[in-house]
């Protein structure tokens, strides 16, 4: 029997209530929950509440807001720098300890804008990233995502290499089940990149909870447990009528991989 990997799920403050019981964490999305365009007046309203969460709070998404523009001529670094150093304070001030950078409409390249050039403002962004995750011990997770919701990092392996261009600790890579079936990308990419890899997104065929098709979890979990992956894994998808039974489905299906 191998490690047991922690498994949790993306869902809202709303919904934690409802949630089956036996996650060990839940994941929530920076820009919507935390509010980083807000001072700390505002956000200090909801603080308490998030933090007494049950399960904890442990790994957020959604990183930026799609009006903070983090590539192209319109980028204010000024604002992005505020909106990162109240962003990741706050997830630090919950007990977080992964944030997923995803943001594809952040990161988009405008029309007639030099890739070369944004992919220096993307490595720009995430040193600016490293500096105040360092202050506390949090890992950035770049998210490769699929060709429909960004141009730019839509595999695994341009995950790692924009993680390498930047050469700091702090910001390692996700791999997602869904992204990887909508590009066609091998999962087995992960384990010729193993060291990279800080969190993990799960879903099933549809982007529905995991069990519920045929998506290639089982071979997922194989490879986490070959390449001795010490993080944790979060179901991210869309959900039925019956969130809770669903929640509970999926826990059950998860289990026996993760302790694999």
């Amino acid at each position: 029997m191998g490690i047991s990997i922690p498994i949790g799920i993306c869902t809202s403050p709303e919904k934690v209530s409802q949630l089956a019981a036996g996650y060990e964490f839940i994941e929530l999305g920076v820009s919507s929950v935390l509010i980083p365009l807000e001072d700390d007046a505002v956000f200090a309203e909801t603080k308490p509440a998030l933090a007494a969460l049950r399960p904890p709070v442990r790994t957020f998404n959604v990183f930026v807001a799609p009006q903070v523009k983090l590539v192209g001529p319109q980028v204010d670094f000024n604002l992005v720098t505020v909106y990162v150093q109240h962003a990741l304070k706050r997830v630090s001030d919950l007990g977080g300890e992964v944030v997923v950078f995803g943001s594809g409409g952040a990161r988009t390249i405008p029309e007639g804008c030099n890739r070369a050039a944004a992919w220096g403002q993307l490595v720009h962004f995430l040193e600016l990233c490293s500096n105040e995750a360092f202050k506390y011990g949090l890992k950035i997770a770049i998210e490769p995502l699929n060709r429909s919701e960004t141009n730019i990092i839509n595999t695994y392996r341009e995950g790692v290499q924009l993680a390498r261009d930047v050469g700091r600790d702090e910001v390692r890579v996700l791999a997602d089940i869904y992204h990887f079936m909508m590009e066609n990308e091998p999962i087995e990419d992960i384990a010729e990149e193993p060291d990279w890899l800080a969190h993990v997104h799960l879903a099933d065929t549809g982007r529905r909870f995991p069990g519920s098709g045929m998506y290639p979890l089982e071979r997922l979990f194989a490879i986490l447990h070959d390449i001795e992956y010490t993080g944790k894994v979060s179901v991210e998808c869309g959900w039925g009528e019956n969130f809770t039974d669903e929640t509970a489905r999926a826990l059950r299906f998860l289990r026996p991989l993760a302790a694999r």
